[in-house]
């Protein structure tokens, strides 16, 4: 079994002047992408051997935020451009391309490509994902080259209108 977790970036500033690429997280995006990515670390589940983001700004800065929540080292975080352009189908062969010496598998990525992923994905996935949602998808696959359309189960959804308070 591999286990796919799959992130919208946190909210973005529409309000720039700067180019769609470089838009980065507003004021609630910076305190969601914290408080979802500890809360995700906190629950049950294996760590992600790999962290894939989109290189542009606000999803990278998601990412940074749930690489520190899990200890893992920023730098370690790959980034992928067919993540900020493709679609699902490139999300899928970005998935289906990891080494199987890792066991899971986060994705930081950008809508509609991550709902739709999601829904090809898991079975009972959200229809969408909203702004810093994570989903988390076992997949039913000894090998990420077989992960394929409904081959997994969603086990949970998170995101910053869930109370998170402790």
């Amino acid at each position: 079994m591999k286990t796919l977790y799959l992130a919208r970036h946190a909210k973005s500033d529409w309000n720039s002047n700067c180019s769609d690429f470089e838009r980065t997280l507003n004021e609630k995006g910076m305190n969601d992408a914290p408080l979802i990515a500890v809360a995700i670390a906190a629950k049950k589940g294996p760590k992600p051997d790999i962290l894939i983001s989109s290189p542009a700004k606000r999803a990278l800065s998601t990412a940074e935020a749930f690489a520190e929540a899990f200890g893992i080292g920023k730098e370690t975080i790959h980034m992928e451009m067919g993540i900020y352009h493709g679609g699902a189908d490139e999300l899928l062969e970005l998935a289906q391309s990891v080494p199987d010496s890792a066991e899971s598998l986060m994705l930081f990525g950008h809508n509609p490509a991550m709902s739709e992923f999601a829904n090809r994905m898991g079975r009972n996935a959200p229809h969408h994902l909203s702004p810093c949602s994570v989903v988390r998808i076992d997949l039913d696959v000894a090998e990420w080259k077989e992960a394929g359309k409904e081959k997994g189960e969603t086990l949970w959804h998170e995101h910053p209108e869930k109370n998170h308070d402790h």
